[in-house]
C-alpha cells in the first residue's frame, strides 16, 4: 500500500503547525501510523506537539559532514551506514506517532552525494508509514528540496490575504515545473477564516487551483496553542477539528 504524504505549505503565519497537528490526530484516529516531519528551521510543529529532547536532521548532517571528513574517503556504503545510524538516532519515537525534526544546517558547500543519501533514507523511513505528514517552512522554497519531493498531496493554506492567495499560485506554478514533483492533489485550504473572500477565491481558482475548503476559528485550538498544549489532544467537538476531518474525508487525502 503506498504511503500518503501531505505536504502542508503557505506563507508564515497560516497555521501550518496546528493544521499538520490536527491531520495527525485525524490520521491516529483512523488507525493509521504516522510520521509528522517538522520541516520549518522554526520548528512550530515540535512545539504544536509540545515535543522535546528530540535531535534534528541538521544536527545528523552535521555529524555526517564530520564523519565523512575524519574517514577521507567517498565509499557509499560507508556514509549509507553513517546516516542510516544518524536517522535513525533523530527518529523520535512515541506510543503514538514518530517525528523528524529538519532544523538548521549549518554547513555550507555542495555536498550532492550526502544530500542524496539523506534522500534515499528518508524515503525509506517514510515508507514504512501509512502516513506522512510535512510541516513545511514558510513560502515555497522547499519544494524543490527532498523532504517534499515524494509528496502525494500538496495543501497550500491561506488566510484572506492577497499575499496568501499569490503564494498558493506560486506554489502550484513551482510544484508543476519541479520534475522531482507529482502529487496526485494540489489544492488551498482557507484556514481561520470564516468567508472566504469571493475575489480571492476566484483569483486562485483563476490560478488553476481547486478550492478544497474552510476551516474557521477556533477558540479552542487559540487558547491550547496559546498554552502550549499539544494539538493532537484536541478535543473531539473542536470546531477546527471537526471542519479538516471533513475536508479531509471528503476529498480523500485521508
Amino acid at each position: 500500500m503506498e504511503t500518503t504524504t501531505i505536504a502542508y505549505l503557505g506563507k508564515g503565519g497560516s497555521g501550518k503547525s496546528i493544521t499538520a497537528s490536527l491531520t495527525a490526530r485525524i490520521a491516529l484516529d483512523q488507525g493509521k501510523k504516522v510520521l509528522l516531519i517538522d520541516a520549518d528551521p522554526a520548528m512550530g510543529l515540535a512545539t504544536a506537539l509540545d515535543v522535546h529532547g528530540f535531535k534534528t536532521i541538521g544536527e545528523a548532517r552535521s555529524e555526517i559532514l564530520r564523519q565523512a571528513k575524519i574517514t577521507k574517503s567517498e565509499e557509499t556504503a560507508r556514509l549509507s551506514e553513517i546516516i542510516d545510524y544518524l536517522l535513525m538516532e533523530a527518529l523520535f519515537e512515541t506510543e503514538k506517532y514518530s517525528l523528524l525534526v529538519m532544523g538548521r544546517t549549518d554547513t555550507v558547500g555542495c555536498y550532492c552525494s550526502i544530500n542524496s543519501l539523506l534522500r534515499e533514507t528518508l524515503g525509506v523511513i517514510a515508507g514504512q508509514f501509512d502516513v506522512v505528514i510535512i510541516d513545511a517552512e514558510a513560502g515555497i522554497e522547499q519544494i524543490n528540496r527532498e523532504v517534499t519531493r515524494s509528496v502525494t498531496h500538496a495543501v497550500v493554506l491561506t488566510d484572506n490575504s492577497l499575499r496568501g492567495a499569490k503564494t498558493a499560485i506560486l506554489a502550484r506554478e513551482t510544484i508543476e515545473a519541479s520534475p522531482g514533483m507529482s502529487p496526485k492533489k494540489t489544492g488551498v485550504l482557507f484556514n481561520r477564516v470564516d468567508t472566504p473572500d469571493p475575489e480571492l477565491v476566484k483569483l486562485i481558482e483563476d490560478g488553476g487551483l481547486p478550492i478544497l475548503g474552510v476551516v474557521p476559528p477556533d477558540p479552542v485550538v487559540t487558547l491550547r496553542d496559546s498554552r502550549g498544549l499539544s494539538a493532537l489532544e484536541m478535543p473531539a467537538d473542536s470546531v477546527a477539528l471537526l471542519a479538516l476531518r471533513e475536508i479531509l474525508e471528503r476529498e480523500g487525502i485521508l
